[in-house]
């Protein structure tokens, strides 16, 4: 559980700094910002729990369910880029692609601790 928390905090703390550079330069598209933010947590605490769940239930098949919830996200930010306009906002590419791979990259780390430790039991 204490490593979850750490992974969990890892993201809060990338959407506190990326908040932080987005209100120092002045960007206009808040709404944008916090409706791409919001749903982009929603989508990584889906994927922690659901390895989780996944864990205790099925240890053997952490891999081929983390590797069917990123296609899902992929799937799911691509139709949400269209919904929110994010191509609209000047540098979009930075600000919307790079939290994308750090939660990816955090729910990456996440899956080989889990399969990590379910080899060494």
């Amino acid at each position: 559980m204490k490593k979850t928390t750490l992974y969990i905090v890892l993201y809060f703390l990338m959407v506190m700094i990326h908040f932080g550079i987005w209100t120092y330069l002045e960007m206009d598209f808040e709404v944008t910002f916090f409706k791409y933010y919001l749903f982009l947590t929603i989508i990584f605490m889906m994927v922690i729990t659901i390895l989780s769940i996944f864990k205790k239930i099925y240890p053997d098949y952490i891999g081929f369910v983390f590797m069917g919830l990123i296609l899902f996200k992929l799937m799911m930010i691509i139709i949400i880029k269209k919904k929110l306009n994010i191509t609209e906002v000047p540098h979009y590419k930075v600000h919307f692609v790079l939290p994308y791979l750090f939660s990816l990259i955090l729910e990456t780390l996440y899956a080989v601790q889990l399969i990590k430790d379910e080899k060494n039991q």
